[in-house]
């Protein structure tokens, strides 16, 4: 039998590997039996060699293998879910699952946290003090029964292999890899037991996609590779040249999706692109005549505070403490240093390229470095002008919140 030393040198050469050697480390990496130096090299040369349709479907299947998948009663159906590949400032899943959720829908969303320069949707709504993401089976039934949506992780049940995988990618600089990527969105999707989902594919500066041609690939590729498995999967490509809405950083982020819901705004730039997936998911799972229908019937709950009512019962069933959640909003300049960015001159804004704003974000701690790294959750950036807006000699044009102990 190969040794894991075989088995990297034989990606390293830019072999295919089986379906066997591949089901044997993940269970052997989520077992601990594998160490982490070892994971990380096979995870490197897979970034540099790729892995073809047929390993990235056993990869899958290793990773759904490594735990348990959860099956709901027939009423809940259709289970619906979305993901993004990952971007800058990108708070989509948080404000559209419980907009679904208000429509009528049963959405379990299993998200990650941050990889690389990109925010991760658990560690957003963890800046909520309180707030739970690693329900149980039975604690996620009952939360879809009585509330409708669930944000929640990877978990010793679900998925733990994806976990560490997950973490390690981060930190070990692997994450753009198509094929990791790939079963690492369809592994939590059919874990979870989605029936249709859509996968919002980010392209430009701030995605792991830099062209719309690979974006276009990407997706191409995953829609087809969910074929052999059981959700319904459609994408979507977005660009990511700057920043989605007007912050970066997890709490921040959580403020503006809060800010959203209470206004009722369904038109902010994160609201909007919002809707258009999830006008987009609910055609596709066949609720809708066409996607302009499933667009009103989504805005209707942002403006008739449906959506505001199940984020807060989401986040107050999941231990989060929304009221001491806006006390630390209030102070966060006694826990930051603020610093402004005003524009030098009268013009207009040229370029916003979200790849630095995620990297400064990153840097400040709203990421990590290693595995083991806390963030920070105040850190982040307010944007108060965006790409093309009109700007005066002197005007605050954006604010960055950096610990007290920055130089």
């Amino acid at each position: 039998m190969p040794t894991t030393t075989d088995l990297i040198e034989k990606k390293q050469r830019g072999e295919e590997i089986s379906s066997s050697e591949i089901a044997r480390f993940v269970s052997g990496y989520t077992m601990g039996k594998i160490p982490d130096y070892q994971a990380a090299a096979l995870l490197m040369a897979i970034y540099f060699q790729g892995l073809s349709r047929a390993e990235t479907a056993a990869l899958t299947e290793a990773i759904v293998a490594s735990g348990e998948t959860v099956s709901y009663p027939l009423d809940f159906a259709p289970i619906l879910d979305k993901h993004s590949t990952g971007g800058v400032g990108d708070k989509t899943s948080i404000l559209l699952v419980p907009m679904l959720a208000a429509a009528g829908y049963r959405v379990p969303k299993m998200s990650g946290r941050g990889l690389g320069h990109t925010g991760g949707t658990i560690d957003k709504l963890e800046s909520i003090p309180g707030f739970r993401s690693d329900l149980s089976h039975e604690e996620l039934l009952a939360q879809l029964d009585q509330i409708g949506c669930a944000i929640i992780s990877q978990s010793p049940e679900l998925v733990p292999a994806e976990k560490k995988l997950y973490a390690l990618r981060d930190a070990t600089a692997t994450v753009a890899s198509q094929g990791l990527i790939a079963a690492s969105i369809l592994s939590k999707k059919i874990a979870a037991g989605a029936s249709h989902v859509i996968i919002d594919v980010k392209h430009g500066s701030g995605g792991f996609f830099k062209r719309k041609s690979e974006a276009r690939h990407f997706a191409k590729f995953i829609v087809n590779l969910a074929r052999e498995f059981p959700p319904s999967v459609m994408a979507a490509i977005t660009s990511m040249e700057q920043p989605l809405g007007r912050t970066v950083g997890n709490a921040l982020e959580i403020q503006e999706v809060i800010d959203i819901l209470k206004t009722g705004d369904a038109e902010a730039e994160v609201a909007r692109l919002s809707m258009l997936l999830g006008g987009a998911l609910l055609h596709f799972a066949g609720e809708t005549s066409n996607r302009g229908e499933g667009e009103a019937k989504l805005a209707n709950t942002l403006r008739d505070g449906s959506a505001q009512e199940k984020f807060r019962q989401m986040v107050s069933a999941q231990g989060g403490r929304l009221t001491e959640f806006s006390r630390l909003r209030e102070t966060i300049e006694d826990r930051t240093q603020r610093v402004e960015v005003k524009a030098p001159v009268n013009d207009h804004v040229r370029r916003l390229d979200a790849l630095s704003v995620g990297r400064l974000c990153h840097r400040l701690g709203a990421g990590r470095n290693r595995m083991t790294d806390t963030i920070d959750p105040w850190v982040g950036v307010i944007l108060k002008r965006k790409l093309g807006d009109a700007v005066m000699q002197g005007e605050v044009i954006a604010a960055a919140y950096a610990p007290m102990n920055s130089p």
